[in-house]
């Protein structure tokens, strides 16, 4: 026989590599089976159950469509929608204008920290 993947009808092939991307293939057939049926893949489910030697054989050099249907599809997930539209408003671009005439010293005068400390030395020494 040598080291050919295992055929599998095309169906069984889509569930196989969905269940494969979903968890991690054991030896343990009827492990696999029930993982199989609780996520609804009943045609692997099935077909491990019957064939138990030649997913032994796949589970080790893999498995291959037969052909009998299109791979790579699955038929209960949705195909991908074109993404919203966003919404944005547009707005001129603005510059960067320059503080309005608050002083942080009682002073009045500007000049920054220095020329207030300056001021303050000033009337009481």
């Amino acid at each position: 026989m040598g080291r050919e993947k295992i055929k599998v009808p095309g169906k069984v092939y889509e569930e196989l590599t969905a269940l494969q991307r979903e968890i991690h293939f054991t030896q343990d057939h009827q492990d696999t089976i029930k993982k199989a049926e609780d996520r609804g893949y009943m045609n692997a489910a099935n077909w491990i159950r019957q064939n138990e030697s030649a997913y032994r054989i796949g589970f080790a050099w893999g498995f291959e469509s037969a052909g009998e249907e299109p791979q790579g599809t699955l038929r209960d997930i949705p195909p991908r929608e074109a993404p919203a539209p966003r919404r944005t408003i547009s707005r001129p671009p603005t510059t960067m204008q320059p503080r309005s005439g608050k002083k942080s010293s009682g002073s009045g005068k500007s000049g920054g920290i220095f020329a207030g400390i300056k001021n303050w030395l000033g009337k009481y020494f």
